[in-house]
């Protein structure tokens, strides 16, 4: 067992600082080619499936000309659905990370504090308030379903689309309340939040969900193939925002000792 396994089972708050790498990662964005690809392919496919241009062109038998079509796009939507999986399970795993280390901070927290302390009692309680609406809030969305809609020809672009705007969503709240429960922490710990408070600011991109969603079924999934390359780029900032805050908090909250049981009076023999 190495020192930093140590560190990480004895102080909860490190062992999540720890899962960072695997739960705040990058996607490669050259990915994107295959949902180019995918998109090509089909139209190609609705072409030739309306007006067999293709089996005119060539004289092959329409059914043919499908199959050679249909083939190579269904394998070029395979990337995309993984793209997909990737998108939605960092969302999970980001947010459920993120929510275990604030409950540790809380819990540390209390455990360090005298009750009659009101003003660290009220940041943390508020804290705590801030956490419960966030745990109420962001019900984990299963990457597996939605990477395996995203496979059925056509129909998938829809789920494609509705999949992005579920994560950009719940990305964006996410951020609003998350950065909230860190200032509550960083008070109840007496540290300086700043002149403007960190929920005031937007580290991930503010994007109108709803006008992306509607252009991507106006354009029959062509506007989803650039909303899934930002998906894949936006949390980045926030990513990096956040393992800053981490950082900072952790050392003080992980330095404070549990407030000791009063001992009773000893009785006079």
């Amino acid at each position: 067992m190495t020192i930093d396994t140590r560190r990480q089972e004895a102080d909860p708050l490190v062992h999540f600082i720890a899962l960072r790498t695997n739960t705040d990662y990058s996607i490669p964005p050259s990915l994107i080619l295959a949902a180019v690809v995918s998109w090509i392919l089909w139209t190609f496919y609705s072409t030739e499936l309306l007006f067999k241009t293709i089996s005119r062109i060539t004289s092959l038998s329409p059914s043919i000309a499908l199959g050679a079509i249909g083939l190579p796009a269904f394998v070029a939507t395979i990337p995309v659905a993984y793209i997909v999986y990737s998108v939605v399970n960092r969302r999970n795993e980001h947010f459920r990370r993120s929510e275990g280390f604030l409950w540790a901070a809380i819990g540390r927290l209390k455990n360090s504090t005298n009750s009659t302390d009101t003003t660290r009692m009220f940041a943390i309680n508020t804290a705590e308030r801030d956490l419960w609406g966030t745990a109420v809030n962001e019900k984990e969305r299963s990457a597996y379903l939605w990477s395996l809609l995203t496979l059925v020809p056509y129909v998938g672009g829809f789920f494609l689309a509705y999949a992005l705007y579920r994560v950009t969503n719940d990305f964006q709240k996410h951020e609003e309340r998350e950065f909230a429960t860190i200032e509550d922490v960083q008070r109840a710990v007496g540290m300086p939040v700043g002149p403007l408070p960190a929920q005031t600011r937007r580290w991930f991109p503010s994007r109108n969900s709803l006008a992306y969603f509607a252009a991507s079924l106006a354009t029959a999934g062509l506007f989803s193939i650039y909303w899934l390359y930002v998906a894949m780029l936006d949390p980045a900032a926030h990513f990096q925002v956040q393992s800053h805050l981490e950082n900072e908090v952790q050392p003080i909250v992980s330095g404070l000792h549990s407030m000791s049981p009063s001992r009773p009076a000893a009785v006079a023999m």
